[in-house]
């Protein structure tokens, strides 16, 4: 644990990179002599670090929000109106959310499409599940009381189903599986509707979001 520490990674990071179950890298990580293959795996990541001290900068928690590109400033500015719209219990269609984002922005160009409004809904999704992972890891700095944080992203919807667009269909199978729903990606096929229901109510019961608007204030502020 201490050498990825030094590294400044966690175990949950450290099982994105690697691609490798969190549960065998934290149990590897703990055992009184360092396996062969993780000794590798940390042997080469250090080497890699000493060339380069920022070579694990993307797997910084909130990375998808930073920089100036219009689908993280969109992302950005999407959060509070989200954390809004689950206080009181509401969803809104692409279209609202396109309107409100130039409401409370009047320089900036209203789109109202699903095809553009995906991209930055999606690194918000993105977020959302490194949080949950962080928040589900003791070498984490992120608290547990958001390992339980649910799909903000799923309640923007089409207008004409009531449901988000099927490029949140993995934010949502992830959510689940967290929460230890069985057979998700199985059941997305005949009970979609009904999931999307299901991690909706969880939206609208959740109360702490202070993660992701803190998130969006240390990555450049919602003013896009």
């Amino acid at each position: 644990m201490e050498r990825l520490k030094k590294l400044k990674l966690t175990v949950a990071q450290t099982s994105y990179l690697l691609e490798l179950p969190p549960e065998l890298i934290a149990e590897a990580a703990r055992a009184e002599e360092t396996p062969q293959w993780l000794e590798y795996c940390l042997a080469k990541m250090e080497a890699e670090h000493v060339e380069d001290a920022e070579i694990f900068e993307y797997l910084r928690l909130g990375i998808e929000f930073t920089g100036d590109s219009w689908s993280a400033q969109t992302a950005r500015a999407a959060v509070p109106i989200l954390v809004d719209q689950a206080r009181k219990g509401q969803i809104l269609s692409y279209r609202d959310l396109d309107a409100e984002l130039h409401r409370r922005n009047p320089q900036r160009t209203p789109t109202g499409t699903l095809p553009k409004l995906a991209k930055p809904l999606g690194l918000l999704g993105e977020v959302v599940d490194h949080v949950r992972r962080e928040a589900r890891d003791s070498s984490s700095q992120v608290s547990e009381k958001y390992a339980h944080l649910p799909p903000l992203e799923t309640i923007v919807v089409r207008g004409n189903s009531g449901l988000p667009g099927t490029g949140a269909d993995g934010f949502l199978v992830n959510y689940l599986d967290d929460m230890g729903e069985s057979d998700v990606e199985e059941r997305m096929h005949v009970e979609r509707k009904a999931l999307y229901r299901k991690a909706q109510a969880d939206v609208f019961a959740h109360e702490d979001w202070d993660i992701l608007l803190d998130l969006v204030k240390k990555t450049g502020g919602a003013g896009a």
